[in-house]
């Protein structure tokens, strides 16, 4: 079964150190919560064998511009359509794996690509990053297989 997550913009007033340490901790306990769902397809099997493959995806956190142009509220919303469009249609092609968003803005996907130079090339076509109104970095990211339970969703 797929997921799609939907969150309306939210606006939050803070200080930008207390925004950007509230990034990195968002940052820091999804990847711990990633980690920790896969750690058991990096242990052994009762045989003592390690597992049997190793996956690459890419990590790709989608930044909120600080620098983006100011927008009438129907583009944004037109924008941000197009946004979740791109998101069906790449869960449906088999390239994404995971999307949602973090509550203070910006968002994650886990794509499935054959290089890095795809995912970039995958992450490009997205309206939101093609509009400027959000910015991406991109890690490779390695799971056994089997234990990324989203995979078998859109394989």
């Amino acid at each position: 079964m797929h997921y799609t997550i939907y969150l309306m913009n939210k606006t939050v007033c803070c200080k930008e150190q207390k925004a950007n340490n509230m990034k990195k901790f968002l940052y820091t306990l999804i990847v711990g919560i990633l980690m920790l769902n896969c750690l058991s397809g990096y242990s052994q099997d009762e045989s003592g064998n390690p597992p049997e493959e190793i996956i690459k995806y890419y990590f790709v956190e989608l930044i909120t511009n600080p620098d983006r142009e100011k927008l009438p509220q129907v583009e944004v919303d037109s924008i941000q359509r197009a946004h979740m469009a791109n998101i069906g249609r790449m869960a449906k092609e088999g390239q994404l794996m995971l999307a949602g968003p973090f509550e203070n803005g910006g968002g994650i996907f886990i794509l499935k690509a054959e290089s890095l130079e795809e995912a970039e090339s995958i992450a490009a076509l997205d309206p939101a990053i093609k509009a400027g109104r959000l910015l991406t970095e991109i890690r490779p990211w390695y799971t056994a297989r089997g234990v990324f339970t989203a995979e078998t969703t859109n394989n």
